[in-house]
């Protein structure tokens, strides 16, 4: 199933990672993520202005159980996910450019943790996508890591 966006195929593992997208974006992808029948989750980062506001609003989306009080433990949480048995997922994060503005320290590390995960699925062949949003004028080399 290749999305209009970026023409990306979300069954290819091979694809997955870290990409910008514009505001317009986040309707189609959860329309393709449908038809591919992927876990679609939504954030929207505006008000994650620390670590923890961060880690729980991922969490959440996700439904990791505990623990969740770090990075390294969610991120491991995150490559579990065998409660939500998908056969893979999107992840579209709103305000990207928001929380790189008020918090460029948190962003770098979700940004981080979230590019980690999805190698980690990658190398079992299992998609994992994440789009973040960001204005039009800067999304110019959206097929490159957020």
């Amino acid at each position: 199933m290749t999305s209009k966006i970026l023409e990306i195929d979300l069954h290819d593992a091979g694809r997955d990672g870290v990409y910008r997208v514009v505001p317009d974006d986040p309707t189609t992808l959860a329309e393709d993520a449908a038809r591919a029948s992927l876990r679609f989750s939504r954030l929207d980062l505006r008000d994650c202005t620390s670590h923890q506001q961060a880690l729980e609003t991922l969490a959440q989306s996700f439904e990791v159980p505990a623990p969740r009080e770090d990075w390294p433990a969610l991120a491991a949480g995150l490559r579990d996910l065998g409660w939500l048995s998908a056969p893979g997922y999107v992840l579209v994060l709103d305000h990207a450019d928001v929380l790189r503005a008020q918090a460029p320290d948190v962003y770098a590390t979700l940004r981080d943790h979230l590019s980690g995960v999805a190698r980690y699925w990658h190398a079992r062949g299992v998609p994992f996508f994440v789009f973040m949003v960001f204005p039009d004028n800067e999304t110019l080399d959206a097929a490159i890591d957020a």
